[in-house]
């Protein structure tokens, strides 16, 4: 729909305004009368543009074009014009109001020539829109008179769904069965099996495919995955192999983080060489990426393998002129309509439909011209998949037909006929979430996206406002109805998911990554800008200039943030997103770089390693940014919250995680900080430490999420009052009657972390039962067996929860444990139990897929009886020192993909390891492995001697 970015950019200003004049009116002092003639005004362009798909049916119509451009362009100087009048207002009613202000002279004169001026810039956008309204009807439009309230369609509609499913293939049986044998053969022609084709032809889900198959995941002893892109960094990419591959502990991380390049390379080496090894490198660009990596994988091992995707061929013969290439042929019109097919089931259900044969027909016709490459059919699947009738797929079937013309030869004629199938499904999205699709295209190439901070972005932003809200919904339960709509249309990947099934990373293709940043570009919604000069081909001086959004992709050159801060006065721009190695600037660049950002909403600059004068005098600065709500600095390593922070009213999420902040965070001049920040609702630092003196129960009013806090007389008095907190993690509770505190305001929860200092016992948990909300649970601290039934007292709806000192020795855990309906995600952990026996029932623990069973010095036996966990994927067993063999009935768990042994006597480990001829001391010990066929249907089984 040509009309509905222009339309989301009006809701979303209309939703601002109306938020202004019902709640923040003071703000508008002055000037509500234009305020309200504006709002007015923008009501009646909404309503046209609801109807302009009526008023000009002709696609791609030049004089349409034109107009909403011009709508596009008067919202974004109008909100420009407010955002820029309120700068003036935070200051004035931190000094006492307008009232102290009337008694100074010079502020009164301020003030008012500030007031003449904006009133003047509305008035004058109120004129434009109404000369544009006289000429509309010379375009046919004859509608924009009506007026309508209505912003979005309504949450409820959209079907709740986190669970997202499998990615759906067809067509890959025979190459898998060729690449397996290829991989799997220790006698292989190759060390190297590259996979080349265009993009969207399927290379990094066939790789996918093959990484976690069960005969490549019990072939190789070790793996790991990266990937490359157009933008790498040869210190990351290392690093991820060392991680992957090794498990290091944190303090092990930490090391590493701080080895060379040449280090890491001889630190990978020294560890492959004794193993055999499978490593996928996707979506390699350029040889000089692999000349940087080479040195790091030995070759001389039989049977390691490396998986190279890449779109061009001599980068391939490059890695291995020897290499084994396959090429993801097309899908031929059968299997392209079986692909679609898996994605339109919900439309069409096994021809119930009286004309389902029309469906049918109309689907074949378009998955033909997808040309064979799965990108296209599955985005052209994820569009169908949201119409429901025959005339709506007619529709996009004409559509189709009209932009799927051949206008090349070779790759460019494809890349051209499935850049249309995709711009369609982008054109064809609900106005509401073409902003939020558009903002992925700030973060990097092939980078994962996590999933919170992103929603996140998107309220700072206003993508998600309160108007379209219903009473019971969150903005950030709205977020996760938008993320999923997009999953559902195939325009991004999930890549992890939550113990809840929701999505917690995402990812965007490449080819959906250029169409979004042309799309952004075209809009003036989001510049990329790259050290990279390659990247910035399509970049000019005049659509950076116009563009409300930046993402600097700095690479390893810290000056290009330099000269983008003092080169670009950017007064317009909403968000400014940093990603890279180093930046170093002095004082009076950062000072520069801040004054030239006065409407800045979103602040995110996540960097490795930080190197600037003064950045505690540059926060200074950022408390001048008084618009903005969302600010991460990541690896900051601040020791303190800087003062000027205080100035941020506005601010929903600080995230200044890599910090540590040694002094208290809630008392002196920390708390008075934090009570600034009003609209708080999400914090990332660690150890909270609240002085309830100076604290006011007010200021957190907002807050979501408080956790690492440490116990105090505090909680009595302020915890009942933060009646939108979802979240807490108090550590150090030292009385009962703190234990009570929490568990009276348990039920409004969704996850709850608790510590006890030592010394003192759990009273009853009797309250945590009628926490229906609560589906994540933290108890550390001993449980008094004779007071606690575990059985009784537990939430519910509980999925995930961990034990840690517990201390418990007559009962059996797992007898209350395996009750819980929902529980997928378990951790009995260090001193949990104490008892020396434990056991699994047939048919306990329904949903658990993750059990991880540590630090239990007395446990001796472990039963595990056939029939329980029946959805078991992955379980880890570590320090339990006198556990004498595995259990005998983890034989009849089939589902298991991932046994992690850990710390274990060499006894235990030796009794499930694998016989090999080829090992010298496996065939040392007649006793070696005598439990390993428990296990052996187990694809990946990672043994660690203590």
């Amino acid at each position: 729909m040509a009309d509905s970015f222009v339309r989301s950019v009006v809701s979303n200003l209309l939703a601002r305004i109306t938020d202004l004049l019902i709640n923040e009116v003071i703000f508008l002092h002055g000037v509500v009368d234009q305020v309200r003639s504006l709002q007015d005004e923008l009501q009646r362009i909404h309503a046209f543009l609801e109807d302009a798909d009526t008023v000009m049916q002709k696609e791609g119509d030049k004089r349409l074009q034109v107009l909403l451009s011009q709508f596009r362009d008067i919202a974004y100087d109008a909100e420009d014009a407010i955002d820029t009048f309120i700068l003036k207002v935070p200051s004035v009613r931190n000094r006492g109001g307008f009232r102290r202000l009337v008694k100074r002279s010079t502020g009164i004169f301020n003030w008012t020539k500030h007031r003449h001026r904006v009133g003047m810039q509305i008035e004058a956008i109120n004129s434009r829109i109404s000369k544009i309204r006289e000429t509309v009807p010379t375009y046919g439009a004859h509608n924009i008179a009506g007026t309508s309230t209505k912003n979005r369609r309504p949450l409820q509609g959209r079907r709740r769904c986190y669970a997202h499913e499998e990615e759906d293939v067809v067509g890959l049986d025979e190459d898998m069965r060729s690449l397996v044998t290829e991989l799997t053969n220790k006698n292989g022609r190759a060390w190297v099996v590259s996979i080349v084709g265009m993009g969207g032809s399927g290379k990094t889900t066939l790789a996918r495919k093959l990484y976690n198959h069960v005969d490549i995941k019990k072939h190789f002893g070790c793996y790991a995955w990266v990937s490359i892109s157009q933008e790498w960094r040869a210190k990351d990419l290392l690093f991820n192999i060392i991680t992957q591959t090794t498990s290091p502990s944190k303090e092990d991380r930490e090391l590493i983080q701080k080895m060379s390049n040449e280090e890491l390379v001889i630190k990978v080496h020294n560890f492959l060489k004794e193993k055999i090894y499978l490593l996928v490198l996707d979506d390699v660009w350029e040889t000089e990426a692999w000349d940087v990596l080479r040195p790091a994988f030995p070759s001389e091992n039989v049977g390691s393998k490396l998986i190279i995707t890449t779109r061009i061929q001599n980068v391939a013969l490059h890695v291995d002129p020897n290499c084994f290439i396959h090429e993801p042929r097309s899908l031929t019109d059968e299997e392209a309509w079986e692909l679609l097919l898996k994605k339109v089931k919900g439309v069409i259900r096994d021809d119930r439909r009286e004309d389902a044969s029309r469906f049918h027909e109309l689907g074949k016709e378009m998955a033909k011209k997808c040309s064979g490459l799965p990108l296209a059919i599955v985005v052209l699947g994820g569009l169908l998949a949201t119409k429901t009738s025959l005339e709506e797929w007619e529709k996009v079937g004409q559509n189709t037909g009209l932009q799927l013309r051949k206008a090349g030869k070779g790759d460019k004629q494809q890349y051209g006929e499935v850049s249309k199938v995709l711009a369609l499904s982008y054109d064809n999205l609900p106005y509401y979430l073409k902003p939020c699709f558009l903002y992925l295209g700030a973060f990097p190439e092939d980078s994962e996206i996590r999933v919170k901070p992103l929603i996140r972005m998107w309220i700072a932003e206003g993508f998600i406002s309160s108007p379209q809200i219903d009473r019971e919904e969150t903005f950030e339960q709205a977020g996760e109805e938008y993320l999923q709509e997009l999953i559902q249309r195939s325009l991004i990947q999930v890549v992890k998911k939550d113990t809840n099934g929701r999505p917690k990373s995402c990812l965007l293709h490449d080819l959906l990554r250029d169409l979004c940043l042309e799309k952004a570009r075209e809009e003036s919604f989001l510049e990329v800008l790259s050290s990279s000069k390659s990247t910035n081909a399509t970049a000019t001086e005049g659509s950076v200039s116009k563009a409300r959004r930046i993402a600097l992709h700095m690479g390893n050159d810290s000056d290009f943030a330099v000269r983008f801060l003092l080169e670009h006065k950017k007064s317009c721009l909403r968000s400014l997103l940093c990603f890279g190695s180093t930046i170093e600037l002095k004082l009076s660049e950062w000072k520069i770089g801040c004054a030239n950002l006065p409407l800045l909403r979103v602040l995110h600059l996540q960097v490795r390693d930080l190197s600037c004068f003064g950045k505690h005098l540059f926060l200074k600065y950022i408390g001048n940014l008084h618009h903005l709500k969302y600010l991460c600095l990541l690896n900051w390593k601040l020791s303190e919250i800087p003062q000027s922070l205080g100035n941020l009213r506005s601010l929903q999420t600080l995230d200044i995680r890599g910090s540590s902040m040694r002094k208290s965070l809630f008392s002196c001049q920390g708390g008075e900080v934090v009570q600034k920040m009003e609209q708080l609702r999400y914090h990332h630092f660690l150890r909270w430490k609240i002085n309830s003196r100076d604290f006011e129960v007010g200021c957190l009013k907002n807050l979501q999420c408080l956790k690492d806090v440490g116990a105090g007389a505090w909680m009595a008095r302020i915890l009942p009052h933060l009646t939108n907190l979802q979240k807490l993690g108090i550590r150090t509770i030292k009385t009962v009657e703190q234990v009570k505190v929490v568990l009276e305001i348990s039920d409004r929860l969704h996850s709850l972390h608790l510590g006890l200092s030592s010394g003192l016992d759990y009273p009853s948990l009797e309250q945590l039962s009628r926490g229906r909300n609560l589906s994540k649970l933290y108890l550390f601290g001993k449980i008094t067996e004779k007071e606690v039934q575990l059985q009784q007292q537990l939430p519910p709806n509980l999925t995930k929860l961990h034990l840690r000192s517990s201390c418990l020795k007559v009962q059996d855990p797992m007898a209350a444990l395996e009750k819980l309906p929902f529980l997928k995600f378990l951790m009995l952990g260090s001193y949990s139990y104490e008892g020396t026996q434990m056991t699994c029932s047939a048919n306990g623990f329904p949903q658990l897929q993750h059990l991880v069973i540590e630090h239990l010095p007395q446990l001796e036996e472990w039963r595990v009886e056939e029939g329980t966990m029946p959805h078991l994927k992955h379980l880890t067993i570590s320090f339990c020192d006198k556990l004498r063999m595995i259990p005998e009935g983890l034989k009849f768990i089939t589902t298991l993909l991932e046994l992690d042994i850990r710390m274990m006597p060499k006894e235990f480990i030796n009794s499930v390891r694998k016989v090999d001829s080829s090992d010298a001391e496996a065939t040392s010990d007649p006793n070696q492995g005598a439990d390993y066929y428990k296990i052996q249907h187990i694809p990946t089984v990672k043994l660690v001697f203590s």
